[in-house]
């Protein structure tokens, strides 16, 4: 993606990869695996670093659709490999290879897409049996334990910042990669809404994000969206359209 081949510095969202590793190391998740695998590594070379450091994985690969940050890690010298879990991870990973599969906001960025239940049979399909996939988001213990259908076993919820949940999951013998889907109409706290723009901004991005993602751009990113709603009343921000800003953001 553009943003990546611009970027060009090493990113980690959400939360340091140390915090992730060594939470799974306190559970005795995904220590001494013979290969652990990055999912949506983005330019984070500190994943693989601390995979090794802190777990004592033997073989570590870091995974990206987006060609500009898996170049950026090889030349940190990171064993990276351009692959779209969603659609092709056997071209990649052989199924049932992998011990320990990190994923460090990649599902928070593509839950908004169509293509969500493709990239959960992805990983799903890469984990050997009584493998791990462990997952860093920012949403909360009550929103990941509704997401997951019967593939999954969840393992464990803890929290790793005030921000930021680790849930761990294993292979289930159903075959539904999620949930189904509810409607909670009451789960938007409305009178909170609309937040002012400044507001919405510190609520929604971290001191260090908002490093590089400036209110500036925020506001221009939210004037541009109005401008073609504007211009078409029938436009609609897709699923596709906000899981492309997320993966910008890292």
């Amino acid at each position: 993606m553009d943003g990546y081949a611009a970027q060009q510095r090493e990113f980690d969202w959400l939360c340091e990869p140390s915090v992730m590793t060594r939470a799974l190391r306190e559970l005795r998740i995904g220590c001494d695996a013979g290969l652990a695998v990055d999912v949506g590594c983005g330019t984070s070379s500190g994943m693989a670093a601390a995979l090794r450091e802190d777990l004592g994985a033997r073989a570590v690969l870091c995974l990206d659709k987006e060609a500009a940050a898996i170049e950026f890690l090889r030349r940190e010298g990171v064993n990276a490999r351009v692959c779209d879990v969603a659609n092709d991870p056997d071209a990649v990973v052989a199924p049932g290879s992998v011990d320990l599969v990190v994923d460090k906001s990649a599902l928070d960025c593509i839950l908004c897409s169509d293509g969500v239940g493709c990239y959960l049979r992805g990983v799903y399909t890469m984990l050997r049996p009584g493998g791990s996939y462990a997952i860093a988001s920012f949403r909360t213990e009550d929103e990941l334990r509704r997401i997951f259908g019967g593939a999954w076993r969840i393992i464990e919820v803890v929290a790793l910042t005030p921000r930021c949940r680790l849930i761990v999951l294993a292979k289930d013998s159903g075959d539904d990669m999620l949930a189904p889907r509810v409607v909670t109409p009451d789960a938007t706290p409305r009178d909170r809404f609309p937040l002012a723009v400044e507001e919405a901004y510190e609520v929604m991005f971290s001191a260090e994000e908002r490093k590089w993602y400036s209110l500036i751009d925020f506001r221009g990113d939210l004037i541009g969206v109005f401008e073609m709603r504007a211009a078409d009343p029938r436009f609609e921000l897709s699923a596709h359209d906000a899981e492309l800003f997320m993966r910008r953001m890292g």
